[in-house]
């Protein structure tokens, strides 16, 4: 940090030091330069007015005198020097200058380099009785200047050096003092954290956010492996009971068939708790890539399936599905979510109860008339490993279907809402729409 610091301040006063010296420079060049165009103008008017009292325009060398210093350089109308002060090989004007001095009726004014090194001559000439007067002043050209001020620059660079380093230092040791005590305090620390600068509160909010967040994701380690471990005893126990019971040789032999069926029974409800398991915590996999499916034949399908055990328990089916509905994921994450609605809609409905399945408009809605859930146990029915009043019917599974559809649903973008009415039955519904308009295509979205 005090490296960037320092690098960022050399960097832009160093910037600002330059900028100013060469505007500086430029600012004073133009100064020198208009101040003498200004003294070179009034000795023109003089000049003028001396060659109008005299009648006649005096020598180059009388201008000079009357000029206090000034150069002068007399032409004829036709563009060639008739007299001038200045010493031989000073003649620095062109002739080209000259041409347009001569065809200009009011005064010329250019610039041209100097025969002393470091010097420009600043010429300004006019027509008086019927020659051209040039006047030539000197003054200090613009490299000259610079090379003036560069030995300054340096010691302004030497001292910006300095106050860069004493800033730097300032700034890691004051000003950036609490940022260290809050990454200290942040450190191995789950607990809210305080600050009393306002400057640093959106940098305490993210961390105890994120410590938050901790906090519940280490909750919900801790909560799902006691849930894994009691889910898993009990199959377990009842595995281990009756294998001990075969092994010690006491258990009669009619009673060794049952046995092994329970074992059999247990097993595969193991084996369908971790599958369950496994199935939850792949969700998360992005590798699994998305691609178009047709949601309507999918539905379809599946409700096929749940037939015979319709009948069973003498269920009725009403389905109303859409044709051609497209739905941007994967065929075995959308079966997962139609699993576990309708098989929670069979489980826990009554006897002669109906099902009413509907996929229209980008929405499936799964209704059945069962047992409904309460109040009470609402806001727990998405919870991993919870299950509803067992005493509503037999194996009411792990408790994982439900959890299972909502992650999938959040990871799609889908909205996954329930309505349900204690007694009367639930009202379970997945938008397919919501974070996937681009994705979803339906005909009923085509007609509109």
């Amino acid at each position: 940090m005090s490296k960037r610091i320092l690098i960022t301040s050399l960097f832009i006063t160093l910037f600002i030091l330059l900028i100013f010296a060469f505007t500086s420079n430029e600012v004073y060049y133009s100064q020198s330069e208009g101040d003498m165009h200004t003294r070179l103008r009034e000795q023109l008017n003089t000049v003028e007015s001396v060659a109008a009292q005299n009648g006649a325009l005096p020598s180059a060398e009388q201008i000079a005198l009357s000029l206090d210093g000034a150069e002068v350089t007399i032409f004829t109308v036709d563009g060639d020097m008739e007299d001038t002060t200045l010493s031989v090989g000073a003649e620095t004007f062109s002739s080209e200058e000259t041409a347009t001095a001569l065809a200009s009726e009011n005064e010329h004014f250019y610039v041209c380099p100097s025969v002393r090194e470091g010097h420009t001559f600043v010429n300004l000439s006019k027509r008086i009785d019927g020659k051209l007067v040039m006047l030539t002043g000197e003054i200090i050209s613009r490299s000259r200047m610079l090379a003036t001020v560069l030995p300054s620059l340096g010691i302004f660079i030497l001292v910006d050096v300095i106050v860069c380093l004493l800033f730097t230092w300032l700034s890691t040791t004051f000003i950036l003092r609490p940022v260290k005590e809050l990454a200290m305090e942040a450190i191995g620390n789950n607990k809210k954290i305080e600050t009393r600068h306002a400057e640093l509160k959106p940098v305490v909010d993210v961390i105890n956010w994120k410590n938050e967040y901790v906090r519940a994701a280490q909750r919900s380690k801790d909560e799902f492996i006691s849930n894994v471990t009691h889910e898993m005893n009990t199959p377990l126990t009842s595995i281990r009971g009756f294998a001990e019971l075969i092994a010690s040789g006491s258990m009669p032999k009619d009673k060794m068939i049952a046995a092994g069926k329970t074992i059999e029974a247990q097993s595969e409800r193991l084996s369908a708790m971790i599958k369950r398991i496994l199935n939850y915590s792949a969700i998360d996999d992005d590798t699994v890539k998305s691609y178009d499916v047709d949601a309507s034949a999918l539905t379809e399908r599946v409700l096929d399936s749940y037939v015979p055990m319709l009948k069973d328990k003498d269920l009725t089916l009403l389905r109303r599905i859409e044709p051609g509905m497209i739905v941007s994921s994967t065929q075995e994450r959308l079966t997962e979510i139609l699993d576990n609605l309708i098989s929670n809609a069979i489980k826990y409905n009554k006897q002669n109860g109906k099902i009413m399945v509907t996929l229209a408009g980008g929405v499936l809605t799964v209704e059945d008339t069962g047992i409904g859930i309460s109040n009470e146990e609402l806001p727990h029915i998405f919870s991993r490993f919870y299950t509803v009043d067992k005493s509503h019917g037999e194996n009411v599974g792990f408790g994982l279907g439900l959890p299972i559809v909502r992650k999938l649903c959040d990871r799609s973008g889908w909205k996954l809402s329930v309505d349900s009415v204690f007694g009367e039955g639930t009202v379970f519904k997945v938008d397919f729409r919501v974070a996937h308009d681009k994705k979803h295509r339906s005909p009923s979205d085509d007609k509109n």
